[in-house]
């Protein structure tokens, strides 16, 4: 299960923005790990510039992304401060003979000439080609000039998108024992042992992990771990897209695609919640209550749903709308007490739904630094607070007594917040040197790998087959 504490460290940090284009909020916990290793980006425009042109692509781009670090957080923060930018850098490099290529295909290059430019600029740096450390990204590119959502995935993060309240996935998770990546993996002189690449890493692609990258007889696409994405893209309809969600493992341990869809419609449909409320109780009902159980629950969480707004339409109107919709399709919903209970069968909860959360819900911090994303001030806001209940009804319990050890990483991890990028790899924090010296007894370096009960596999080779798959509904 890897290495936890003997309390979960239950603060949020919460963070929303809103612009004509699309709104999102986003939650984020690091519960019972001895770090938190999850990053996120939020960009509700990138400004994009094509140098064969010197033009400003006429385009309104949205970027989302989570990155799941393991073996240490240094990674995943990593790529949170520098993936915009290599993206707006891999876009102005395309040649002028590549400007005849489609938007899309343009996108869908700079993106993955990220991933790669990603673990190129960490090995020129003080990064040793021995490091363990490394990182999932999901990222999704949303054009409102192409309609389109473009989802790059590496690792088994993972996002979908509510069509009309159906689930659909915009990424697959690459885990070991898929087919392609097995065969890619045992071609590189890998093996797959309990469902982990040489018995130690639970996921086959990431950004980082170098010890498996080092076969200099093979391309950057055939190492044994590679951060080559896949692609999914999906042509938005706005009769019946609603919103999309991007996770880390953490959620999708826990929930399928389909249960998360249905948890964000019953807090839509309550009418009283925001974005990061609905975010942060998803995060409530999926934490684990103790560390007895199989270990479902006890991993870093982060959340982001983003919503699709129609043109001139608010936040306030497009809650309005997905209610509406929700009424007239008489959609029975399960609650988050309910889900919980389901989740944690095992567990003896209260019989009062009202106590179901009291030892799990943490009171939100709002992540000022989180606005360093956007490249306009202002265009970050609480906005979509007009949905949401007076702040203090979500607090709905007081944080737990931490040991000492427990505070003193929590302090540590708040010092190391807004560590600069350029001299991070050589952190001496507490936290870094707790986890190194336990790392030969945890014996893990990736996040759990626990089935959560999807039945997609088959579904999953089958898109694993081609590269880019172009799904439209």
């Amino acid at each position: 299960m890897g290495q936890i504490l003997s309390n979960p460290i239950i603060d949020k940090t919460v963070f929303s923005g809103t612009d004509e284009f699309t709104s999102f909020g986003i939650s984020s916990m690091q519960g019972w790990r001895i770090n938190m290793e999850d990053s996120d980006i939020q960009e509700l425009k990138v400004q994009i510039v094509n140098t064969a042109t010197d033009l400003e692509e006429e385009d309104h781009l949205a970027l989302f992304a989570v990155f799941d670090g393991h073996g240490g957080p240094n990674v995943a923060r990593f790529c949170r401060e520098k993936f915009t930018s290599i993206f707006k850098r891999q876009f102005a490099s395309i040649e002028q003979k590549q400007k005849q290529k489609h938007l899309e295909s343009m996108y869908m290059d700079a993106l993955e000439n990220t991933f790669f430019d990603l673990d190129k600029e960490l090995l020129s740096r003080s990064f040793n080609v021995n490091e363990k450390s490394g990182s999932t990204a999901i990222v999704i590119l949303i054009s409102k000039k192409l309609n389109l959502v473009i989802c790059a995935n590496a690792g088994d993060s993972r996002s979908i998108i509510s069509i009309d309240g159906q689930a659909k996935n915009l990424s697959f998770d690459h885990k070991p024992n898929l087919i392609n990546e097995k065969l890619r993996i045992e071609k590189a002189g890998g093996f797959i042992e309990m469902n982990r690449v040489n018995g130690n890493l639970a996921l086959s692609r990431a950004i980082g992990d170098f010890n498996y990258k080092m076969n200099d007889k093979l391309s950057k696409y055939e190492q044994m771990v590679t951060c080559a994405p896949d692609f999914i893209t999906h042509t938005l309809d706005y009769a019946d897209d609603e919103f999309v969600i991007l996770a880390c493992d953490g959620i999708w341990d826990c929930l399928s695609s389909q249960d998360c869809i249905d948890l964000v419609h019953y807090g839509i449909h309550l009418g009283n919640m925001s974005l990061t409320d609905i975010c942060s109780k998803i995060i409530d009902c999926v934490l684990s209550p103790d560390a007895e159980g199989s270990g479902i629950g006890c991993d870093n969480m982060t959340i982001i749903i983003v919503a699709l707004l129609k043109n001139e339409e608010s936040l306030h109107d497009w809650f309005q709308r997905i209610r509406n919709k929700n009424s007239n399709n008489k959609k029975n919903l399960i609650s988050f007490e309910q889900k919980r209970r389901q989740i944690f069968s095992y567990y003896k909860f209260p019989d009062d739904d009202k106590l179901i959360f009291n030892a799990t819900s943490g009171p939100p911090i709002e992540n000022k630094a989180a606005s360093t994303n956007n490249d306009k001030k202002g265009t970050t806001s609480n906005n979509d607070k007009e949905e949401s209940h007076d702040e203090k009804d979500s607090k709905t319990g007081n944080p737990l007594n931490l040991f000492s050890l427990d505070k003193l990483l929590k302090a540590d991890a708040k010092m190391n917040e807004n560590v600069n990028t350029e001299t991070m790899y050589e952190d001496n924090s507490i936290s870094q040197m707790i986890a190194s010296l336990s790392d030969a007894a945890a014996g893990e370096t990736g996040p759990d790998t626990t089935d959560d009960g999807d039945d997609d596999d088959d579904e999953c080779e089958s898109a694993n087959e081609k590269k880019r798959t172009n799904s439209t509904e």
